[in-house]
């Protein structure tokens, strides 16, 4: 089972360069401070916006996470979490991308940029490592 999957990530949308997912936020995710842990918010965020970079390519290529910034601006104890993310500019070799979590009350809950780094394949296995 992929990582997101065991989170509970679910894919609401997916254009050329931009995604949108949700999470159904539980005591499951929860830290030892009961409020979701930040590092299931950041996957939420880092998953929609490597997402979005794959959409925007060619079938078959991929890429990698090359650096993430991610702002945290309330908790969330529970309930319906919206990410969306974009690919604001892409080169030949990386992307940079925007995202954001908001609440079921339309709050914004966290905000996070991205450069990630294109490769030719999609999996580790199918190319040399970098």
């Amino acid at each position: 089972m992929e990582f997101t999957q065991s989170l509970g990530v679910k894919e609401i949308s997916v254009e050329s360069g931009e995604v949108e997912l949700e999470l159904d936020a539980t005591e499951d995710h929860w830290s030892t401070a009961e409020r979701a842990h930040g590092g299931v918010l950041f996957s939420v965020l880092d998953t929609a916006l490597g997402r979005a970079v794959v959409s925007s390519l060619p079938e078959g290529r991929g890429c990698a996470t090359l650096e993430c910034k991610i702002n945290f601006f309330r908790p969330v104890i529970r309930g319906t979490l919206r990410a969306t993310a974009r690919v604001v500019i892409k080169t030949r070799h990386t992307a940079y991308t925007e995202g954001s979590i908001v609440d079921q009350d339309g709050r914004l809950v966290a905000r996070a940029t991205a450069t990630f780094f294109l490769t030719e394949t999609r999996t580790l296995s199918e190319r040399e490592r970098v």
